[in-house]
């Protein structure tokens, strides 16, 4: 009688192991499955993100997010009330040379790397200077534009800029102009000021000798002062630095077509020709373009 129960209980336990092997394979289908899946929702997605071209092409627009608060770069033209500009130009004729339509859109100094890196511009003309930190996030262009950080002070006090060695200077708090002053006219000294205007304030009313900033930003604080202005703008520049139109990273395609378009440019005149309309000689600005679209150097 015992030999005859022997039979159910082996039965059972092979059920068991049968149905513990079942489950156990279920579940390591399923764990496949799910890597699969997921495996393929990020190729999929970083397809989309690498073949931004093919979408722009699509849909004949490129978006391009610019600052529309800085003259002469990007701001409100009041007849208009069009967003007009050097960035701005700058997105248009890319876009044409591609083939596309420009579609420039507002965005806010600190938003403008977000706004591109989540997909809601598909390229950047927002006065986006080049530095290491910015480079590990967004893929730059060619340079577009080179800022010169210079010193401006009363006519016929200073001939050239090291000619400010131990004299007062002014800056901005936090600008990374004082670094370099530090570097290049070491024996400065330096007085930092809240805000731009303060900092030019204080030029004009004699309480320092100069004032350090981005060349084109100073020539219109220069220019507001119309007939009266009694300042120059000294040379060598203080440093230098080149802004790129960004990019998200991982799309050679895009790249390479907006570098070309800039290459483009710059061979036919065309570069130099919206330089001179926003910041050339017959403008406020009085500048020469001493530059030219080439790689950025890192």
């Amino acid at each position: 009688m015992s030999a005859g129960y022997v039979r159910p209980i082996a039965a059972e336990a092979s059920s068991r192991t049968s149905s513990s092997t079942s489950k156990a394979m279920t579940m390591k289908l399923q764990n496949i499955f799910s890597s699969l899946a997921v495996a393929g929702l990020f190729c999929s997605i970083g397809a989309a993100h690498a073949d931004t071209l093919t979408d722009v092409k699509a849909r004949g627009t490129l978006v391009c997010g610019v600052v529309g608060t800085l003259e002469p770069f990007a701001f409100q033209d009041t007849a208009s009330r069009e967003v007009v500009g050097y960035d701005v130009d700058f997105c248009k004729a890319v876009a044409k040379r591609m083939g596309l339509k420009a579609e420039p859109k507002v965005v806010s100094l600190e938003a403008r790397i977000p706004e591109l890196t989540q997909g809601r511009v598909d390229i950047l003309a927002a006065v986006l200077g080049y530095n290491p930190a910015r480079a590990e996030q967004i893929a730059f262009s060619r340079a577009y534009f080179v800022s010169n950080q210079s010193i401006a002070a009363k006519k016929g006090a200073f001939t050239q800029r090291d000619d400010l060695a131990g004299k007062r200077v002014a800056t901005i708090k936090g600008s990374s102009n004082i670094p370099l002053m530090q570097k290049v006219v070491p024996s400065a000294q330096l007085v930092s000021y809240d805000d731009a205007p303060s900092a030019f304030t204080a030029l004009v009313q004699n309480k320092v000798d100069g004032y350090v900033l981005s060349e084109s930003l100073m020539r219109r604080f220069i220019s507001k002062l119309g007939t009266s202005a009694n300042i120059d703008v000294l040379s060598p520049p203080v440093g230098r630095e080149s802004w790129g139109l960004g990019l998200r990273k991982g799309e050679p395609a895009l790249e390479a077509a907006v570098n070309e378009a800039l290459d483009a440019m710059e061979k036919s005149g065309e570069a130099q020709q919206i330089f001179d309309k926003w910041m050339g000689p017959s403008t406020q600005y009085q500048m020469r373009r001493d530059f030219k679209v080439e790689p950025i150097k890192g």
